[in-house]
């Protein structure tokens, strides 16, 4: 891209001397104005300092500018207005002492910080500056003076999270991944252009300086892009004053936001703050100081477990109330079914036991209507069901809805009582069930006579003897454990890889890395090692699988478990940020049950 830029600059100095020469043969002689050469001075170069800057909330008043001298190291360059081409360049410290010999015409005088021009990507109190001159005309035998008054060349950025919002988030320690933090970036290159601000006071804060990417001459400035993650409680917030909640209520989240036309020399004080409300939103305020407006966004925060694939969303506008009907399993506790080879007679070739739901109103309603929509861990029952759907009305792309009372579309495979308050998986619903290896999760949506709705999910767990375990990677509805995933500075910080594994009790669970750039070595100094077992990990390495999402919190082994789903869409962005140049990097899984071993291979490219 240099060698293109430069290209393109060359290209442009050429156009214009020739335009140049064209010139010349208009004129009839050389004018006796332009035989001798006219002399440059360098006045003060001067930093014009925006205290506003360095403004905190210990000093609100801060934010008048203050004008110091640069220092003398400040590079300057004198530029030739019409061609773009230098005709001299060097320290402020000499430029000061000297007449600056020129051709008489149009110059611009320019300086910066430092005079190879690099400007860090982000950096904590690195501000950079630059300016550029007025236009200064030189003529024969006369001399000119030029001033330049060098400006913020990069973006300030702090982020503050309000006290509110620390308290609904899980503390962890300061080493995990699993922390509450603000990752920013500015433009697409995160490997040096972001920075993870973390759950901070208002006065621990860092300021941070993000490099101009777009430019002084960009129309649209630079895309500023805020993450914030961290595990979000999901339950009575009174269970967190009174120190009794519920571990089952955290969930990973990240809510995601770009803000647009971020310009050098602007103050990106970025506020974070959490409101709640009794539909379910969290408000999520962003007030950014100096030059730019203050800007409120509203995220939905069902639609930001989604993007976690944490939660499922609710599929209509109707609040779920509790007071709505209750569905459970016929002749069991809990809300977990299993079909296997157990509650099927093969010498009679029919199934023993039956899937039954009972469907229970309160206060004296009855049922108005059911629905289920389904999801498993496996792809060929997801993709059976989307082509069954076709026909029938749907609230997702991934998510088909199947009404099953008053109207019942699925009466080849169940059967729904009268009055909606039982439904009974057939013979052939129980046999295409048991097709499908895997944990299928059916969430049964009720609606009473007074209108109020709630869901159950019911677990479905299919077990087939002598099966190997299943290892898929559903993304929309979709396996796609076996395709290449590429990892960009766009995409690495919101990658979402949950990988869901179903056996019969797991005996092996191995996970082999393959990378020229991921060496065993460079593994180690995270924590790691190109060879993983999650059945009996290394001790030391507990900590670090679970706060990458390998092992869940609390657990050390995954050895025996039947249904196994671990996230590590953390460890994408952990990744992306591992590699300095574009690269690939091959995971591959082991897993074995008394059924037979599974292999896949997570096929990982990281594009820089």
């Amino acid at each position: 891209m240099k060698k293109y830029l430069k290209s393109l600059f060359l290209i442009a100095v050429a156009v214009c001397v020739t335009a140049c020469e064209m010139d010349k043969l208009k004129t009839e002689g050389p004018s006796p104005e332009n035989a001798e050469p006219g002399y440059l001075t360098i006045g003060n170069i001067d930093v014009n300092i925006d205290t506003e800057h360095a403004a905190t909330n210990s000093d609100p008043n801060a934010g008048t500018r203050a004008v110091t001298e640069a220092a003398t190291s400040y590079w300057v360059f004198v530029t030739e207005k019409t061609t773009g081409a230098v005709a001299w360049q060097g320290s402020y410290a000499d430029a000061s002492r000297q007449q600056i010999s020129l051709t008489p015409g149009t110059y611009v005088v320019s300086a910066r910080q430092t005079q190879d021009g690099v400007v860090t990507g982000v950096g904590k109190d690195t501000p950079y500056y630059a300016g550029t001159s007025e236009d200064v005309v030189i003529t024969s035998k006369k001399t000119s003076t030029a001033t330049v008054t060098c400006k913020l060349a990069n973006i300030l950025t702090t982020v503050e999270l309000s006290a509110d919002l620390k308290a609904v988030f899980k503390n962890y320690d300061s080493t995990s991944d699993k922390r509450l933090k603000t990752n920013v970036k500015v433009g697409t290159d995160a490997a040096s252009n972001n920075y993870d601000f973390e759950a901070s006071s208002t006065h621990e804060a860092p300021k941070m300086y993000f490099r101009d990417e777009a430019g002084p001459h960009s129309t649209s400035g630079n895309t500023m892009t805020v993450v914030l993650s961290g595990d979000y409680y999901t339950g009575d917030l009174e269970d967190l004053t009174n120190g009794t909640p519920d571990e089952s209520k955290w969930k990973a989240v990240k809510m995601t936001k770009t803000l647009t036309n971020v310009r050098a020399a602007q103050w990106r004080k970025i506020s974070i703050n959490i409101s709640h409300s009794t539909t379910g939103n969290v408000q999520f305020e962003i007030q950014v100081e100096s030059y730019v407006y203050d800007e409120e966004i509203t995220v939905d925060v069902v639609k930001l477990y989604e993007t976690v694939q944490m939660e499922e969303a609710i599929p209509d506008d109707i609040e779920e109330n509790a007071a709505a009907p209750s569905v459970s399993i016929s002749g069991q506790d809990g809300l977990t079914y299993t079909i296997d080879d157990s509650i099927y007679d093969a010498d009679i070739e029919a199934w023993t036991s039956y899937l039954k739901l009972n469907i229970t109103p309160n206060d004296g309603t009855t049922v108005k209507s059911l629905y289920a929509v389904v999801n498993s861990t496996n792809s060929s029952l997801m993709s059976a069901i989307a082509a069954f759907g076709e026909s029938a009305a749907t609230r997702a792309a991934s998510e088909v809805r199947f009404d099953l009372f008053p109207t019942n579309v699925l009466s080849d495979y169940c059967s729904v009582a009268a009055d909606g308050k039982t439904i009974t998986v057939k013979a052939s619903g129980m046999s295409a069930l048991y097709e499908y290896a895997g944990t299928h999760t059916i969430s049964v949506y009720a609606t009473d006579s007074k209108d109020r709705m709630k869901h159950t999910d019911i677990q479905v767990v299919v077990n087939k003897g002598g099966s190997a375990p299943t290892v898929v990677w559903m993304m929309n509805g979709k396996d796609v454990i076996d395709q290449q995933h590429v990892l960009t500075a766009e995409n690495a910080a919101t990658y979402t890889c949950k990988i869901d594994i179903t056996s019969m009790g797991l005996t092996k669970l191995e996970v082999d890395i393959v990378s020229d750039v991921l060496t065993n070595e460079e593994l180690q100094s995270i924590g790691l090692a190109s060879h993983l077992d999650l059945i009996n990990p290394v001790e030391s390495q507990i900590p670090v699988l679970q706060g990458l999402g390998f092992l869940p919190e609390g657990v050390t082994s995954l050895g025996g478990e039947t249904t196994v789903s671990f996230d590590i869409s953390i460890f994408m962005n952990t990744l992306y940020n591992l590699f300095n140049e574009s690269d690939g990097c091959l995971f591959h899984l082991t897993v074995a049950d008394a059924g037979g071993e599974t292999k896949k291979t997570l096929d990982i490219y990281i594009q820089k």
